[in-house]
């Protein structure tokens, strides 16, 4: 048998060497994984430690323990008390952030499209941006009252600005040369908005949302809280003015577990996207 022809033994060289170096990034992914899998329990078990610590040494009205709070979690999910809460939380928060979404997309689309208009507005945009939310609930009181609209307005306030000025950014920072392509090849402004800076950007716009989603959480509980007392919030405030601190933490743990879901999601979503500009750019 002859031998094979050095181009095939170096093509076969390669091939070897390329899924040798696959197999090992692959085993470093998941040594990684595990890692982090493991710091993550090791954190959650100090955490849990130190509860009971601090209870042992300061008792229930610093901290209850967490096999109380626990106990108290799986009673208020029972007697229906959580669900009934967390469907009028939700209920505030998919509206108010659902229209934050739409607003600052739009309105971040206009200003990073528009050079001039973002110019102009710019101050404006940060002028409201640096001023807390806080500060605008005695005006959405006057204006809009005490319920659930009042409280959609201020969560669409807060997650508005973070979604409009990663939204204009992008919109601002698209890529150059496929604009500049589509406009030689006379794209008409709307095209290159839906067709070129939209897709380019939607890394940034996916941010700005993961930003939003966050900051919606936090709005809600705040509009609950300063507002008619319901949902979430309403709970927050009533155990905490009766001192039920094992019921206090079953609620804030149900606030982490929505935030941690809805944040992980709008990651996912985010990476996913984040993988085809990758793909796209080394396309090009």
């Amino acid at each position: 048998m002859g031998k094979l022809p050095t181009a095939a033994r170096r093509d076969g060289r390669a091939g070897f060497d390329d899924a040798s170096i696959a197999t090992k990034a692959k085993a470093a992914r998941a040594r990684r994984r595990s890692a982090i899998i493991a710091w993550q329990v090791a954190i959650a078990i100090l955490i849990v430690a130190a509860m009971y610590a601090l209870n042992a040494t300061q008792g229930n009205l610093t901290m209850p323990r967490p096999d109380a709070v626990l106990r108290q979690l799986v009673t208020m999910i029972g007697d229906g008390t959580i669900p009934k809460a967390l469907g009028q939380s939700l209920t505030v928060l998919v509206a108010g952030f659902a229209l934050s979404a739409l607003t600052g997309i739009v309105g971040g689309v206009i200003l990073g499209g528009f050079p001039f208009v973002g110019r102009v507005m710019d101050p404006f945009v940060n002028a409201i941006n640096a001023t807390p939310n806080a500060a605008f609930i005695p005006l959405v009181i006057v204006w809009f009252g005490l319920y659930t609209e009042a409280k959609i307005v201020v969560v669409w306030n807060a997650a508005f600005f973070p979604i409009l000025i990663n939204t204009a950014a992008g919109i601002a920072n698209a890529n150059k040369d496929l604009t500049e392509m589509a406009q030689a090849f006379g794209a008409k402004r709307r095209d290159l908005f839906l067709s070129v800076m939209v897709p380019d950007a939607l890394p940034s716009i996916l941010t700005g949302l993961r930003i939003g989603v966050a900051v919606s959480t936090v709005g809600t509980v705040i509009a609950e809280l300063t507002m008619a007392q319901s949902g979430l919030g309403g709970l927050l405030t009533a155990a905490g003015n009766r001192f039920q601190m094992d019921r206090y933490f079953a609620v804030v743990i149900i606030l982490m577990i929505l935030g941690t879901l809805i944040t992980s999601g709008l990651r996912q979503i985010e990476r996913r996207f984040g993988r085809w500009r990758i793909a796209q750019a080394e396309g090009r």
